[in-house]
């Protein structure tokens, strides 16, 4: 299985200069716990919820400052040919829990190790079920 195919939803992205409230804002109405930061077509960062709760309010800064100034620069990213196993190992060696996933230079979206657990189970199903029915209905 490829990392492409545990992708859910296309990237949110904001720019380095977006506020903190901004963020949390887009984070509420989109459903999601990061976002990917862009200068331009570039990536540049990740920011999570916990960075704006953490490195941000938890530190003192105002709901004003920018996403900039608490996010991930330069996040470790995977490539969306990748193989699922791929992933894991990325994410036990980048101690990260969310990548930026691209096809080429391209921004696809981004996978947590959730998404990837989530794909597996269902997979592993789809795998059993015939074997299941088998057990209980024997032919």
């Amino acid at each position: 299985m490829l990392v492409r195919e545990c992708l859910r939803s296309a990237p949110v992205t904001v720019p380095p200069v977006c506020t903190l409230v901004e963020a949390g804002g887009l984070m509420g109405s989109h459903g999601v716990g990061s976002l990917l930061v862009v200068d331009g077509d570039r990536l540049v960062g990740i920011v999570t919820d916990r960075d704006i709760t953490v490195r941000g309010i938890g530190e003192g800064k105002p709901p004003t400052a920018d996403v900039g100034s608490v996010m991930t620069a330069d996040p470790v990213t995977i490539q969306g040919s990748a193989d699922v196993f791929e992933a894991f190992k990325v994410f036990k060696t980048a101690s990260a829990r969310r990548l930026p996933v691209l096809e080429e230079e391209e921004l696809a979206g981004i996978i947590s190790v959730d998404d990837l657990l989530i794909s597996l189970v269902v997979e592993f199903g789809a795998v059993m079920s015939p074997v299941a029915q088998e057990l209980v209905h024997p032919t």
